[in-house]
């Protein structure tokens, strides 16, 4: 499951990861933790939000609002502050021939 951020250590490892909030409309990552408390976590895990499910950022609120974004193939909204304590490793899309 997701772990708590620990303090004073680093939370990647050479990973290529940055917060779902990052993502570009339309781009897909897999989400590999979150970083927030227990009920943080637990509410993102009741979402499905769990680590290794591949999540697609389908659009960003104006003005830092609230991000909409599909997993499992339903939509969710999720605030901005949420959106950016999720880390996802992005998914290069394969060039179709």
């Amino acid at each position: 499951m997701f772990r708590r951020k620990p303090h004073g250590h680093s939370v990647g490892n050479n990973e290529e990861l940055c917060a779902l909030a990052d993502l570009a409309e339309g781009e897909k990552g897999v989400v590999v933790k979150a970083i927030g408390g227990f009920g943080l976590v637990r509410r993102l895990a009741e979402m499905g939000l769990t680590p290794g499910i591949e999540v697609k950022l389908v659009k960003k609120g104006s003005f830092g609002g609230p991000v909409e974004v599909e997993v499992r193939g339903v939509a969710l909204a999720l605030g901005r502050g949420v959106a950016s304590k999720v880390l996802v490793k992005p998914v290069k899309d394969e060039p179709h021939d």
